[in-house]
């Protein structure tokens, strides 16, 4: 029985670690602004997600703060089920500017985190990401767009990600519309639509993001969110 449910665990974070792009991310786009929080501020995020084909349930939360130097560090965690088995699953990450992102100048940062999964009594380190963050305004305009590798530690190997957005600030009222394309060298792209509602300005938002992949194989993800920052 111990040795089964190792093989539940890990048959789990295995699934779970397959779909990185699909689960982290800057919510609710799974591309990277260039934006860093100031030092100091903090936000705290958490989501649900749905996964299809293959099936999977998230649920994460995460703090972020910043901590000067032009730099933003974070760390999360959460549980993550699918058939036949559970995993709980974490990550460190972070960005440093290069460039600061302002209203009239395009952005560049560094984003980088290292993911991991428990074992029976331990976390194991999974995944490593490092990628390149660009930002460009055009009044209420946004294109992010980002490229990078991930290295695993299972049998998939490296990957090379990438990802591009356009995101309409105030799109309609207090809510900011978002479409993006996004993948890596070893799969199909995914294609995704979201939005981000501001219930109280600069402190409170609702998000929420509907993907598929063009894999032909009916894959497809959505996730609901919620944001605080202080």
């Amino acid at each position: 029985m111990p040795s089964a449910r190792r093989g539940l665990r890990a048959a789990a974070i295995a699934v779970f670690f397959l779909h990185l792009p699909a689960a982290w991310a800057g919510r609710p786009l799974v591309t990277e602004d260039a934006g860093v929080l100031d030092a100091g501020a903090c936000e705290i995020e958490s989501y649900i997600a749905r996964f299809k084909r293959p099936d999977l349930n998230l649920i994460w939360g995460q703090l972020g703060c910043g901590t000067g130097f032009q730099t933003q560090l974070n760390a999360g965690a959460g549980r993550e089920k699918t058939y036949p088995g559970h995993a709980t699953v974490a990550a460190v990450s972070g960005k440093t500017a290069l460039r600061t992102l302002t209203d009239e100048r395009a952005g560049i940062a560094i984003a980088y985190a290292a993911y991991g999964g428990k074992h029976v009594d331990h976390l194991r380190h999974e995944a490593t990401e490092i990628k390149a963050v660009l930002s460009v305004p055009h009044d209420q305009w946004l294109v992010h767009a980002n490229v990078g590798w991930v290295g695993t530690t299972s049998s998939h190997g490296d990957k090379t990600i990438w990802a591009l957005a356009l995101e309409r600030r105030g799109a309609v009222g207090p809510v900011d519309l978002m479409g993006e394309i996004f993948g890596d060298d070893r799969g199909a792209p995914w294609a995704q639509l979201a939005a981000r509602w501001a219930l109280i300005p600069e402190r409170l938002f609702v998000d929420g993001s509907l993907g598929a992949q063009f894999n032909g194989a009916n894959t497809r993800q959505a996730t609901i969110g919620l944001k605080l920052a202080f």
